[in-house]
């Protein structure tokens, strides 16, 4: 045999042994999520958005204490508008953690959301936008108080 068929041959062997490495690695270490504890900032915001995104609006909200003029909301005053907007199913958009900063009893944690909106062949499909929450520490448990943008879900 010729050195260069055995060279080839080699070749294709480590090549096939370099994409059966990266298949599995896909495979097993793909898609794992880091699940906070549920007494976070970061906890609190992750389950929020997991409820939004798989439509359940009431436990969305159990995560939320947003008071306006002195008065705490009501679900239909916090919620008006449970519905993704047309054409936008829950998979469309995804929420990464960034940083959180905690004083005292109140914390901010930054979330980017990235959105699929396709634009044609020429067009960035993912807008990437940066939101931020704003929880309280209220008797031991951590609530979102401020309002949360709507746009995403």
């Amino acid at each position: 045999m010729k050195s260069s068929n055995r060279f080839l041959i080699g070749f294709g062997i480590g090549l096939a042994i370099l994409v059966l490495l990266t298949i599995g690695l896909v495979i097993f270490n793909g898609n794992q999520v880091t699940t906070y504890p549920e007494n976070t900032p970061e906890g609190v915001v992750q389950r929020f958005l997991q409820a939004m995104q798989a439509g359940d609006y009431p436990k969305a909200f159990g995560y939320t204490q947003v008071e306006e003029n002195g008065k705490p909301l009501t679900y239909k005053e916090m919620m008006p508008y449970p519905v993704r907007p047309s054409g936008y199913p829950a998979s469309s958009w995804r929420a990464t953690l960034g940083k959180t900063t905690t004083t005292g009893n109140t914390s901010t944690v930054d979330v980017i959301v990235d959105t699929l909106q396709p634009q044609g062949p020429f067009g960035n499909p993912v807008n990437s936008q940066s939101v931020f929450f704003i929880l309280t520490n209220i008797n031991g448990t951590w609530y979102i108080t401020m309002r949360p943008p709507y746009w995403f879900y």
